[in-house]
């Protein structure tokens, strides 16, 4: 056996990296209307600002040493996919933690953009640009079957087992919990609660935030009337505009 035959056997997948984890499948919606809408330079650069955005953050988090260390992060076009080992001690609320910022700052920044997703749990492969397993397939479809707010919703059976683990400690009054970042919705899904002031958005100035909360309300009144005709789009941002009207409670 020649040494690039033995160098490419050894890079293979290993079973053991094979791991029971946390998935988050998320989908950047709009971006295929963007796309066939491409016209000129100025179109191109904000969709590859978007796109490189993603990127950037994706390795940062990769490389990440800290607590974060064992959060992989895979961005796609238009998907993003975010795992994370179950057995690892912060992994549900590290999760909700990089998606909660995640979300929020495509929406409350420049990038004026909404995302959908979906966290499920499973088996996966992640590694050496190969992913795969039946957690990913579980976000993925999961994603699929929620509808089309902006939101990202939680499995049911992950919010019944964190809702038992709270229950079983007995500092968990003390404790971040999952809770702390899951808002309920109508239907009975658990969302990530983006617009509440938690987490990374702690450390925003008063002023700040509140220039954002005004971006987002101009952002989401701009696209109900651009939209007027368009049901199925119309029908995000109205969503958005009655989750965005709950939260002000927080800014209270």
């Amino acid at each position: 056996m020649t040494n690039a035959q033995s160098k490419h056997i050894n890079s293979l997948p290993q079973y053991e990296d094979f791991i029971d984890s946390l998935v988050a499948y998320i989908d950047i919606l709009g971006f295929d209307h963007r796309v066939k809408n491409i016209r000129n330079s100025v179109d191109f650069f904000e969709i590859g600002k978007l796109l490189f955005a993603c990127k950037v953050n994706a390795d940062a988090f990769n490389q990440d040493e800290g607590i974060f260390k064992n959060f992989k992060i895979t961005a796609i076009s238009d998907s993003i996919i975010i795992t994370v080992p179950f057995t690892d001690p912060i992994c549900t609320v590290g999760m909700l933690t990089l998606l909660h910022k995640f979300q929020y700052e495509l929406l409350a920044t420049e990038f004026q953009t909404i995302i959908r997703g979906y966290i499920n749990r499973g088996p996966v492969y992640h590694a050496n640009g190969l992913l795969f397993g039946a957690g990913y397939s579980n976000a993925y479809h999961g994603e699929q079957s929620i509808g089309a707010y902006p939101r990202i919703v939680c499995s049911p059976h992950i919010v019944r087992d964190a809702r038992k683990a709270i229950d079983a400690h007995p500092n968990a009054d003390k404790m971040t919990t999952a809770f702390d970042f899951l808002r309920e919705d109508k239907d009975g899904y658990y969302y990530v609660d983006y617009l509440k002031p938690i987490g990374g958005q702690l450390v925003l100035s008063k002023d700040q935030l509140s220039t954002e909360r005004n971006g987002i309300e101009k952002l989401i009144a701009s696209n109900i009337e651009e939209h007027n005709m368009n049901d199925k789009v119309r029908a995000k941002y109205k969503w958005l505009e009655t989750y965005f009207h709950q939260t002000s409670s927080y800014y209270s």
